[in-house]
């Protein structure tokens, strides 16, 4: 449904250019972030600096030693990288940071994301209800809310959803025209699809596929060819990012992920809602200076503005036809799935697509809602624009009304019935600043219907769009604290000697690592320096000592069966030496490190073989007596298959560990094992003296090679075929694209796609 502007906004239009909308985002940002626009700080709050940063500063550190990162072995002894696909390592725009100084052009990278999620949405709302005014509306709101500065921590979810609109604009339009617009939609779906967000990109899709049906219900098209051409693109999409996609795939069948595991964690509060109109009404402060949730800690505000709540009441209102009913019933829908269980459509909607189970926290649905009250926004802005006067008052006042009393049922709410760990003095000011920032747009509207001349009406507007950017930007405290930027420069642990690859690892306790996920201090730079000392999370990675933990999106199941009893807490001594750790985080002091002298080599040999399946595994290495130098414990399979026995005279001479390649030389007296206190995983092959061998699962998670009698060379090469093949897929399904593009003479596919991003 378009609403075009009246021929008397034409004048006003040419105001809402997309250079001036980018102009007007880019002075919020600084407004906000002048730290880090200028580069003196960086993000670093909770995932930023755990994750976020360590995963971009190991990636780039790979791109120029020119080494394709498939095998990180600085974490979880040992776990596939690039198959992560929330790493970016295939992710183009990820060369801003790869190839430009550090921390500034990662804070770059996610700034930009914001400036890309709002042209997209201004150009789809600009498609849809066209106006220009509809796409400034609608591109501030889905680019200028508490959930998209929440999402700075992540770079994989922010870049996901920068491409949220504009995937669904290009399969809107791909599906409407067909032919070189497919490799247009095809080339935008695939960036978003090697961001690595898979919950954003399933809802990016959803939304597409709904467009859809209504296209069909509309009769804007036959469904044969939508449904092929959105098969086509699918295709194209799939083919583009099969080098992220077919390693990630074989991952996720090796994982700890399974369709139960996502369960009820985190679900939208029952009182959510409120939080649209009263952003800190039930949020509990901390040192840091962050309102959060208690009922949910994946984001500390997904508020997108009263006043767009107040446009997109009056679309749902008085344009309610069409799409904007089709956005309301999936606003309204996702609600009720980011509820949870408690929304019972959740669990139904489990059951017809189990893989939504590998999903965490149901609160990722509230995406949908934000995206969807974007363009009901656009649409209330756009219908403004045609109206008269008094049916346009009437409207404004009667919409405004709703927010209004709904802050002040909240305000009430807080008064006389407060959460323990609320505070009113934190609330009042919250709800009330929320009233004046109604009042105030409520009287510009009404200001702008009454004025005639163009200039006037369009200074009004951008008075209206700047006062719904500030709203969102004192709507909360700062969510994102930013630290110095010499935070991330090189620091030395507090060890009598690091772990270095290939020799030892260090190993966070469990006590210590407990005292860390409660850890605050107002002062940013010792709060994150703490972290980093401690090796917190994937922080070992920005000095490359080898740990035994780590952070990542999907983990080897085998491994983590052997974490779990290390993460309870119990004292495993004799697991800590087979696994090389020669550093533990003292227990009793933070920031201190145990040095460990009875640590095992990464290599060892000469252990008995022990047939015994999983759970008589776990319990041998938990035991006080597991001795990993005299047995190995290897998988029923391998019975009958292996006929090594135990050498207590054989010996490793030597041994070179690199992150894809390691080469040991043996020397024994029979035929023995040779164990590697690395993670097992398939994708790893073996060779003695060039010949291939077996690598057995050993020690229920890690590596076991049997070597013969007399003096041998054992290499291990790491070699991801999922990701060969699939780049030879990408790079076909890459071709075939440019053959499209250049079907199409350059000159006139120059100024078309210039005036296409334009308008």
């Amino acid at each position: 449904m378009k609403m075009d502007a009246p021929d008397g906004e034409e004048g006003l239009e040419r105001w809402f250019g997309p250079g001036r909308f980018l102009l007007l985002l880019g002075l919020l940002i600084f407004i906000s972030y002048p730290d880090i626009v200028l580069g003196s700080h960086a993000f670093f709050y909770r995932d930023a600096g755990l994750f976020g940063y360590p995963v971009a500063y190991y990636l780039r550190d790979c791109f120029w030693r020119g080494h394709i990162p498939l095998w990180n072995p600085y974490n979880d002894c040992g776990i596939p990288f690039l198959a992560q696909w929330n790493t970016l390592a295939l992710y183009p725009p990820s060369l801003v940071y790869l190839v430009l100084p550090m921390p500034w052009s990662l804070n770059y990278y996610l700034l930009g994301h914001i400036l890309l999620a709002g042209l997209g949405m201004y150009r789809l709302g600009r498609h849809w209800w066209g106006t220009r005014l509809a796409g400034c509306v609608a591109g501030l709101v889905f680019a200028w809310n508490g959930l998209m500065l929440n999402c700075l921590m992540w770079p994989s979810v922010i870049a996901a959803l920068a491409w949220m609109p504009w995937v669904v604009l290009y399969c809107d339009r791909a599906r409407k025209e067909g032919g070189r617009t497919l490799v247009a939609a095809a080339l935008v779906g695939a960036c978003q699809m090697l961001s690595g967000s898979p919950e954003t990109i399933f809802f990016t899709w959803l939304i597409a596929g709904a467009d859809l049906v209504f296209g069909i219900w509309q009769n804007e098209q036959r469904l044969r060819a939508g449904l092929s051409r959105l098969l086509i693109l699918a295709v194209l999409v799939s083919a583009l990012s099969a080098a992220q996609l077919l390693p990630w795939l074989d991952l996720l069948g090796h994982s700890d992920r399974s369709g139960g595991f996502g369960g009820n964690a985190w679900p939208l509060p029952p009182w959510g809602l409120a939080n649209f109109l009263v952003p800190l009404f039930h949020s509990a402060g901390s040192l840091s200076g962050v309102y959060m949730q208690e009922e949910q800690q994946m984001t500390s505000s997904y508020y997108a503005g009263i006043l767009s709540l107040l446009l997109a009441i009056v679309a749902v209102w008085r344009a309610r036809r069409g799409r904007t009913l089709l956005l309301a019933l999936l606003a309204v829908g996702a609600v009720f799935l980011a509820f949870g269980d408690a929304g019972m459509a959740l669990p139904l909607l489990r059951r017809v697509f189990p893989l939504l189970g590998l999903s965490r926290y149901p609160v990722k649905f509230i995406i949908i809602t934000l995206f969807c009250l974007a363009l009901l926004a656009g649409a209330g802005a756009a219908w403004l624009q045609t109206q008269r006067w008094e049916d346009a008052r009437r409207t404004l006042l009667a919409a405004g009304a709703a927010p209004a009393l709904g802050v002040v049922l909240i305000l009430a709410a807080a008064h006389w019935f407060p959460f323990p760990s609320d505070s009113w003095r934190a609330v009042w000011p919250n709800g009330m600043g929320r009233l004046l920032v109604l009042a105030a747009g409520t009287g510009v509207l009404l200001l702008v219907l009454k004025k005639e001349r163009p200039a006037a009406r369009a200074a009004l507007w951008f008075c209206f769009l700047i006062l719904t950017g500030i709203d969102v930007c004192a709507h909360a405290p700062r969510q994102n604290p930013t630290v110095i930027a010499r935070a991330y420069g090189a620091i030395a642990p507090r060890m009598t000697a690091a772990p270095r690859l290939g020799e030892s690892r260090a190993m966070l306790s469990a006590p210590a690592e407990a005292t860390l996920g409660r850890l605050v201090n107002p002062d940013p730079l010792q709060w994150y320096l703490g972290q980093r000392t401690e090796l917190y999370e994937d922080c070992n990675l920005l000095d490359r000592i080898p740990v035994v933990g780590g952070f990542f999106g999907l983990h080897l199941a085998w491994q983590r069966k052997v974490a779990a009893p290390l993460a309870a807490g119990r004292p495993l001594p004799r697991l800590a030496e087979f696994l090389g750790v020669s550093q533990i985080a003292s227990p009793l002091r933070l920031f201190m490190w145990e040095a460990q002298t009875n640590r095992l080599p990464l290599a060892t040999i000469g252990q008995k073989p022990a047939f015994v399946d999983d759970s008589a595994a776990l319990a041998g290495l938990a035991a006080p007596d597991f001795a990993p130098r005299q047995i190995v414990y290897l998988t029923p399979e391998a019975r009958g298959k292996i006929s090594a026995a135990a050498d207590p005279d054989a010996r490793v001479l030597s041994s070179r560990v690199g992150e894809t390649e390691c080469l040991f030389e043996t020397s024994a007296g029979a035929r023995t094992m040779l164990v590697i206190a690395q993670s097992y995983y398939h994708c790893w092959e073996a060779a003695v003296d060039g010949a291939p061998a077996a690598i057995w699962r050993a020690n229920c998670a890690f590596q076991a090679v049997e070597v013969p009698a007399g003096r041998h060379w054992v290499r291990l090469v790491y070699a991801d075929r999922p990701f060969w093949i699939g780049a030879g897929i990408s790079l076909g399904a890459l071709v075939i694209c440019a053959a499209g593009i250049c079907r199409q003479p350059r000159r006139l596919r120059l100024r078309q796609d210039w005036r296409g991003l334009m308008i």
